[in-house]
């Protein structure tokens, strides 16, 4: 969305202010507004952001240290916990799955061995490793048919070997048959067969560097939200999806190569069946391990009897990156300075009048790894129904501003000392919308910037922080941000670096906003939001 000239700018604000003057006149300002402290904000960043926090990973130490610090301060505040036991800890179940990366697939006669996530993987992606060890001789089975019609088994003995077959495609005489989807791992495990090599066709070995790359990222050490205790079951047989290099290798033994089982593919040709005597190692190991995590959770009920049963979540991630050796990335603005600011406003919210609605603090965890804590909140754990929640703030990124003659091109998105970023108060509802403008006019009169609020804007930052979780539920939402600059994911994330006095403005502006939501009388409309399938891309 493009800015308007600065005349225009200038009249449009002057139009908001008009307009929107006596929006929400029943609805009065927080009596403690100016409440909200650089003091406590500095204190509050400076322990997150400290060295012996060591940059809040997801799994250390220092996150654990943080979760308790931030858990103690609610209850200090007068907040309840809000975990299913009655803590402020909602324990998270990850997986960590490693060993990928050293799983070999060998061929009698090859230079050397192929390596998972590069030269194959396994047909589903997603899906474990086998824990395997193979060494068997190889048979050729074409499409890998067994049927009344024609069956590619009927001339070679596949007990006890390897399977080497077409991924997809089926010969000219099935046309117009109906056949399950696993047809060629019933017919290879009918047949005795230990395990599958299946050729990519034309598509899929265009496009087989994504598909690896995919694998690589999973290979390497990394954590999701565990759904349940249950492992995911194995396929009755391994079968693993050969790289397109691989392929003409493992075709060799056979006198054919990739480009006439291509040829043959895309006319429905026959093709033969044929035992080698090479003998084939596979070798595949992924082990699994829990680790957990936590979610820092506190409510402070509302002080109306009927409206107390919904809630205002107030977010932001605690966690941040893992060190590198000795250094590490203290995390000061992404996001110590919008979990700072969450602290702050459990703390005023707790002091000043007590609203209407409850308060609903959530610190996520797993941010860094893919919006992983917020998501568990949503989708598997919800502490409260996501009914009754009526809107989320989210804030990360809020600490820091670009000073006048920075002409660096990391930091030309960084907002200026009196500029802040919004995305999403459109999203679902006019009256959030209406709502923010308004406040923020009568409070600290911030440029409200909405550059990123476009969802097809090439950064994507609508599906790229906690709040996206709320929002893909249908839940109204306001993000604040501050802008990418330099020192984003770096070392040189460091507190000295905060503009804390833009940092507090900011601060006042969530919690007259949210406060505000937690006094009227009505829900907001949601005459905005429809449903739809989005994807998430990747942090």
């Amino acid at each position: 969305m493009s800015r308007p000239a600065a005349p225009y700018r200038f009249l449009t604000a002057c139009f908001v202010l008009l307009v929107l003057a006596g929006f929400g006149g029943s609805l009065p300002l927080p009596s403690n507004l100016d409440a909200v402290s650089v003091v406590q904000l500095k204190r509050h960043l400076s322990f997150l952001a400290s060295a012996e926090l060591g940059g809040r990973y997801t799994l250390s130490a220092g996150n654990r240290i943080a979760a308790r610090y931030l858990a103690a301060q609610l209850e200090a505040f007068g907040y309840r916990g809000a975990a299913t036991d009655g803590s402020f800890f909602q324990k998270i179940p990850f997986v960590m799955r490693t060993g990928g990366q050293d799983s070999k697939l060998t061929l009698e006669g090859a230079p050397k061995p192929f390596v998972h996530g590069e030269d194959f993987i396994l047909r589903d992606p997603a899906a474990t490793l086998p824990n395997l060890s193979l060494e068997a001789e190889m048979v050729f089975v074409g499409y890998g048919v067994s049927h009344p019609k024609t069956d590619a088994y009927q001339t070679v003995n596949a007990e006890g070997r390897i399977v080497l077959c077409l991924a997809s495609g089926t010969p000219d005489v099935l046309a117009g048959e109906s056949l399950p989807n696993d047809w060629r791992e019933k017919a290879a495990l009918e047949h005795g067969a230990q395990a599958m090599l299946l050729i990519p066709d034309e598509k899929l070995a265009e496009g087989w560097a994504q598909a690896a790359a995919y694998v690589r990222r999973r290979s390497v050490p990394r954590v999701r939200p565990k759904a349940s205790a249950a492992k995911p079951e194995q396929p009755a047989i391994p079968a693993f999806l050969l790289s397109p290099s691989a392929a003409e290798s493992f075709l060799s033994p056979f006198n054919l190569t990739l480009a006439q089982v291509h040829e043959a593919a895309r006319t429905g040709a026959a093709l033969p069946s044929v035992a080698a005597q090479r003998r084939c190692t596979i070798r595949t190991t992924e082990n699994e391990r829990v680790e957990y995590s936590q979610n820092v959770v506190g409510i402070l009920d509302g002080a109306d009897p009927g409206l107390k049963q919904e809630f205002v979540v107030l977010s932001a991630h605690y966690d941040h990156l893992p060190a590198q050796g000795d250094v590490i990335f203290p995390g000061a603005d992404d996001d110590g300075s919008g979990t700072a600011a969450v602290l702050e406003l459990a703390r005023v919210f707790a002091e000043g009048e007590r609203p209407k609605r409850s308060i609903f603090i959530l610190f996520n965890t797993g941010e860094e790894m893919g919006l992983l804590g917020s998501g568990y909140f949503t989708d598997q754990e919800p502490l409260v129904p996501l009914e009754a929640i009526v809107a989320n703030f989210n804030i990360d990124m809020i600490g820091r501003s670009r000073p006048p003659g920075d002409d660096r091109r990391e930091n030309a998105e960084l907002t200026d000392r009196d500029s802040v970023f919004l995305i999403g108060p459109d999203k679902h509802s006019r009256q959030l919308f209406e709502l923010s403008e308004q406040t923020n006019a009568a409070t600290v009169q911030l440029r409200l910037d909405y550059t990123y609020n476009d969802e097809a804007h090439p950064m994507r930052l609508f599906y790229r922080s906690d709040h996206w979780n709320f929002a893909k539920r249908g839940i109204p939402i306001v993000f604040y941000f501050t802008g990418l600059h330099a020192d984003y994911h770096r070392p040189t994330d460091t507190v000295d670096k905060i503009d804390f006095e833009k940092m507090a403005r900011i601060t006042k502006l969530v919690y007259a906003t949210a406060w505000r939501t937690a006094n009227r009388e009505q829900r907001f409309d949601l005459d905005v939001w429809k449903s739809r399938e989005r994807a998430t891309p990747n942090r």
